[in-house]
């Protein structure tokens, strides 16, 4: 079942679910200081939550669990803030017209393979599709374990720039 942030009962347990799989998920494992985990953490959920709750999506197993996340952005341009917040941000700006969301999306080992992201991922397409944007895209390492799963998932649009490699998915 995939459920919205903003309409799960228990926001604070979910939270948490989605800092477990994200640290699950993340290649960083090390950190200097328990203050250096959260701001770190922050830097890549933090306004999704706060800014964009309607555009945070959770996958729950049957008993409830969660078992993965996707937030979003539906207008990478006008989030002008987070060119502040996340690293390298404005490196694909030319390309945000043509792809105006943009998405993060883990989901707990265990439960990969299984659909869930993309599962995940195009119920955010969906929303961005009645919203009238022409597309999406998200941004990840070159040689990053997921890009086969991002192009498999329609992402087929691609611009590399540095290690960094741009996915775009055309939703018209």
């Amino acid at each position: 079942m995939l459920v919205r942030l903003s309409a799960l009962p228990d926001r604070e347990s979910a939270l948490a679910a989605l800092e477990e799989i994200f640290f699950l998920s993340t290649l960083r494992k090390g950190f200097a200081s328990d203050a250096e985990r959260a701001a770190f953490f922050r830097t890549w959920t933090g306004w999704y939550v706060e800014r964009a709750p309607d555009d945070v999506w959770f996958a729950l197993a049957d008993d409830g669990a969660v078992i993965g996340y996707l937030t979003g952005c539906k207008d990478s341009a006008g989030a002008v803030d987070l060119a502040r917040i996340i690293p390298k941000y404005e490196v694909f700006a030319d390309r945000f017209a043509a792809f105006p969301a943009h998405l993060h999306v883990n989901v707990r080992p265990g439960f990969r393979d299984r659909g869930v992201g993309r599962a995940l991922v195009d119920r955010f397409a969906e929303d961005c599709r009645a919203a009238d944007l022409p597309g999406l895209h998200l941004v990840t390492g070159v040689f990053a374990r997921n890009v086969a799963f991002y192009q498999r998932a329609g992402f087929t649009v691609a611009t590399q720039r540095g290690p960094l490699l741009f996915l775009g998915r055309r939703l018209g």
